[in-house]
């Protein structure tokens, strides 16, 4: 099913229905649900609101998102690396949501300020990885079976 909606991103309710719906794919992924369902405690209510603040920030310049963005994933990331490969997938899904809900130039926007928010977080946190463990985080992660 690709777009469900005729129109493009308008505000606030749109981008949190897109979210919504990008995390229900993300929390069931078998490349980087984990990170979420077994690497960090995640609420989806707690973390929407901080999602939705971001993008309404990047595609609506609301001034409303206070985060630390890279600061969180670089803690995530001393627990279990997150590769190219992470982002890639990441990308893959919120655009896959993008598509099948909306469709117009904000979701275009949307999709090239991730790419180069993907791009630009791997290449940091691989080039800023905290060393002084002579560690990177764990490399492989292997979800025990009952």
């Amino acid at each position: 099913m690709i777009n469900n909606s005729n129109h493009d991103i308008r505000n606030r309710g749109d981008i949190e229905t897109l979210l919504r719906h990008f995390y229900e794919h993300v929390l069931n992924d078998d490349i980087i649900g984990f990170y979420f369902t077994d690497v960090m405690v995640f609420s989806l209510e707690d973390h929407l609101p901080k999602v939705t603040d971001f993008w309404v920030q990047q595609l609506l310049s609301e001034r409303v998102y206070q985060g630390e963005l890279f600061k969180r994933h670089q803690e995530l990331h001393h627990r279990a690396a997150l590769s190219p490969h992470h982002f890639h997938r990441w990308l893959y899904l919120l655009n896959n949501s993008i598509d099948r809900l909306f469709c117009g130039p904000r979701c275009e926007a949307m999709k090239q300020r991730a790419q180069a928010i993907a791009q630009s977080m791997a290449s940091a946190l691989a080039a800023r990885a905290d060393d002084s463990s002579g560690e990177l985080g764990v490399q492989i992660y292997s979800n025990p079976q009952p």
